[in-house]
């Protein structure tokens, strides 16, 4: 990881900068390179339209799939972040748009895999009834893999081996 740098203070110029070490795994490899911005940056009407707005960070992505030790394709996406955080170092800004990820993974899981947004009972305590379930199945599906589809591939034959799973092993007396 390379240190910020603080260049000069321009309207376009980057107020800091820092670039991750490649990230390799899953048959690729990511490299993230984050560039904040002054608020002054943007234009007098979108200032006026986000008052509370201090920074603006350009992530820019590279992602290279690798196949037996070459590279098959190679993607640079930019995007652009807005934040009220007064003087972020970049890696906070990093750090932050990657657990937003990992929230919406979590989403995700429960829109895809279990279905969450096909539900139609929308009175009383259902709602909420049905969050909990789908967490404590996604939890439990977890415990068997780290994919939920995973696990269900895994299991949806078998209840036994799906409970022998979540147990560890271990006897379960009362399905």
């Amino acid at each position: 990881m390379r240190k910020s740098e603080r260049p000069s203070t321009s309207r376009f110029s980057p107020l800091a900068q820092w670039q991750e070490q490649p990230q390799p795994g899953h048959g690729r490899i990511d490299q993230r390179h984050i560039e904040l911005l002054p608020a002054n940056a943007l234009s007098q009407y979108m200032r006026n339209a986000w008052p509370t707005i201090r920074t603006i960070a350009r992530v820019t992505r590279n992602r290279q799939d690798v196949r037996a030790g070459n590279i098959i394709k190679s993607e640079t996406e930019t995007t652009y972040l807005i934040s009220s955080m007064v003087a972020p170092t970049p890696e906070t800004i990093l750090r932050l748009n990657r657990n937003h990820w990992q929230i919406e993974i979590m989403h995700r899981d429960k829109d895809v895999t279990m279905g969450e947004d096909r539900y139609t009972n929308r009175s009383d305590h259902a709602p909420r009834n049905i969050f909990s379930l789908t967490s404590a199945a996604i939890t439990l599906l977890k415990r068997i893999a780290k994919s939920p589809t995973k696990a269900i591939e895994m299991v949806q034959d078998n209840r036994g081996k799906a409970v022998a799973l979540i147990n560890g092993g271990r006897k379960t007396y009362f399905l």
